[in-house]
């Protein structure tokens, strides 16, 4: 590994502290050779999978990243499991909004961060569109690993703070987390839920199509009758 002078190192942290005096949120336009780094937002609306399928990459890319390099689980630990619990959290609230939607309920996304709590509002859903025993089955082992970390961590702040806001210690009781368990684990658990969520919206496509087909029927023969006085 080549080393740096401490000229080189003084110049290098001198060249990027004068970069705060530019804007956080911009994008480079062509021949600007970082043109190609510039993020796409907002492409279709509020879209929930797209926000929880970020996080769960952010967190494998850690994971992977402490494998390859052996190095740095200690401080990536709380970020990794912090990725893994949001896209959780992102993931079930999804799935109550499109199950929702599908079913002919009241589509309203919980605001609470509880896991168990969202889970118990998904699950019902889950089972009303794919009522097989070996569905239950996965459902089951999913609430199971739901409450292991939400016994930990129920609201969405044990890996974001050391402390919780009655200023008492957090993670109290845990000594190692095993990161590529935890990424294993959650992948497991993500074929369940992306999948229920990939299966959910393409059921959700073919009923939206009927109904606007069945809608379109209903102006036409709305249009002869009013036009002619009878069907």
């Amino acid at each position: 590994m080549e080393h740096k002078s401490i000229e080189e190192i003084r110049r290098e942290i001198e060249e990027q502290i004068l970069r705060i005096k530019e804007p956080l949120f911009s994008s480079k336009a062509a021949p600007d050779p970082d043109w190609y780094l510039n993020a796409c937002l907002n492409i279709s609306g509020g879209d929930w999978d797209t926000y929880a399928m970020g996080y769960k990459r952010a967190g494998d890319i850690l994971v992977q990243y402490v494998i390859d390099n052996n190095s740095d689980q200690d401080f990536l630990v709380y970020p990794v499991t912090f990725l893994y619990r949001q896209y959780l959290e992102l993931r079930l609230k999804e799935l109550i909004f499109v199950s929702s939607r599908l079913l002919d309920q009241d589509a309203m996304i919980p605001k609470t961060h509880n896991l168990v709590a969202l889970w118990k509002q998904a699950r019902p859903n889950i089972e009303a569109i794919w009522p097989e025993p070996d569905t239950k089955g996965h459902l089951s082992s999913v609430e199971e690993r739901l409450i292991e970390l939400c016994d930990i961590d129920s609201g969405s702040f044990a890996f974001r703070y050391p402390e919780d806001k009655e200023g008492s210690a957090t993670l109290t009781g845990i000594v190692h987390i095993n990161l590529k368990q935890l990424r294993d684990v959650i992948q497991g658990i993500s074929h369940i839920l992306d999948g229920s969520s990939t299966g959910m919206g393409e059921y959700l496509n073919v009923k939206n199509e009927m109904n606007a087909e069945f809608m379109a029927e209903m102006r036409r023969e709305y249009h002869e009758y009013d036009e002619y006085g009878e069907y």
